[in-house]
């Protein structure tokens, strides 16, 4: 009977313990924040909430913010707005897929090869909950939560540290971020006629103003295999569409001070670069940023009219990131290495930090962002973004008009046919 009680003990306990054990091992919207990073410091030295940091008090809040972060405040003026941390936490089909493929995801090391594929067995989610250096951050920046598309409109300014604005112009952007390793829209987790060709992402930009370019389309697309993106640009005034390789290493957009690598703060593939966490702590950035939108508000988020004539107003909040050194394998790279601050939550790279062949600081990068509008569904929407030319004094401001993440786009419209009618 002793024996019989015993067993009833066991097969009790066991049915309380090992569910326990399987949930502890999955993640959920409760334990996102700390299964997938490191935990935030919400009031380090330096921080109040409400409060304002500009060049009379930043070294107050020197431990919090990147070295070049602190330049642009001491040198250019930047001010910043503090609030309290809010945490991110991804769709509720971004937690199901890491659960799902996570433990399957596989890397190899690639040395200097630039264009082996790295990664093996990927399908979708974060693929890899607390990393272990930096290879495994760059791999969580790639698939981090973005959502599968968006529609966004959004202006460019160039702008001078001294004369100020020197032109401006209006775009639209669509995009398929995941054609692969989709999450949130069917079909999941990929558009079959898609992947069969191996393409994972397809971009399309039309200019809406000036009138003199209006109807400038671009069409691109990247694949799998770490190459250098593919595509066609449409040119109204000689109504045809050219095919054109879209480069990767010193190209850029629009004759901007932003690279096409520097979109997002990075858009090569990991294994064109070696990765080294060289640090990791709390700093301010501007996730839940509060930036409105709408051409009505640009002037409320850019002081155009003061020197350096590029800041913006944000608000600020502390930060679990990873601070990560890329160095590219290409000797043609226009950059000798980057610091990419990159947050431990959603994996956004929030800073970018880009160093010259003298490894003298010549670029920074910064993106904010806006609250999700239901973040069971939908990612962080895109707040603004600026590029910073140190050398040339020099900067180019991206504030955006409207955000549409997760709108279900036809993949039919990353096609020539719309390319040549968006153009028209």
């Amino acid at each position: 009977m002793r024996h019989i009680r015993i067993i009833l003990v066991v097969i009790i306990v066991a049915a309380f313990t090992v569910p326990a054990l399987i949930n502890a091992n999955k993640f959920t919207r409760a334990n996102w924040v700390q299964s997938v990073g490191f935990a935030v410091d919400k009031n380090p030295a330096g921080f109040s909430a409400g409060g304002r940091l500009d060049s009379s008090n930043v070294e107050s809040a020197s431990s919090i913010l990147p070295d070049s972060i602190k330049l642009l405040i001491k040198k250019y003026n930047l001010k910043i707005w503090m609030k309290n941390y809010k945490p991110v936490v991804p769709s509720n089909g971004f937690i199901e897929a890491t659960n799902r493929y996570y433990k399957q995801v596989k890397l190899t090391d690639t040395g200097n090869n630039a264009r082996k594929k790295g990664i093996h067995n990927y399908v979708a989610g974060l693929p890899f909950p607390k990393p272990k250096n930096g290879l495994e951050v760059a791999w969580n920046y790639q698939y981090g939560y973005n959502g599968d598309d968006a529609d966004n409109d959004f202006a460019v300014y160039w702008i001078h540290a001294k004369r100020g604005v020197e032109k401006h112009e209006e775009w639209r952007w669509l995009y398929l971020m995941r054609a692969m390793h989709r999450t949130d829209i069917e079909p999941i987790p990929e558009i079959p006629k898609l992947a069969k060709k191996q393409i994972q992402y397809y971009s399309m930009t039309v200019c809406k103003k000036p009138f003199d370019k209006k109807g400038f389309t671009a069409l691109y697309y990247r694949v799998e295999k770490p190459l250098d993106q593919e595509g066609w640009i449409y040119i109204p005034a000689q109504r045809r569409a050219t095919r054109f390789s879209f480069g990767t290493r010193g190209d850029a957009w629009n004759n901007t001070d932003l690279l096409y690598e520097d979109v997002r703060g990075y858009m090569g593939y990991p294994e064109w670069m070696h990765w080294k966490i060289i640090g990791k702590g709390t700093f301010l950035a501007p996730m839940h940023s509060d930036i409105p939108y709408g051409k009505s508000n640009i002037n409320k988020v850019y002081d155009f009219n003061n020197p350096p004539h590029w800041n913006f107003k944000a608000n600020w909040e502390p930060r679990p990131m990873y601070v990560v050194e890329a160095k590219p394998k290409f000797r043609d790279y226009p950059y000798s290495r980057m610091i990419c601050y990159i947050d431990a939550e959603n994996y956004y790279m929030m800073f970018k930090e880009a160093y010259d062949k003298k490894n003298q600081l010549w670029k920074i990068v910064i993106n904010a962002f806006n609250d999700s509008p239901d973040e069971t569904r939908f990612p962080l929407t895109v707040g603004t973004s600026l590029v910073v030319d140190l050398h040339a004094e020099h900067a180019t401001a991206f504030p955006w008009f409207s955000c549409k993440l997760n709108v279900g786009l036809d993949p039919d419209q990353f096609s020539l046919t719309s390319l040549r009618k968006l153009g028209r």
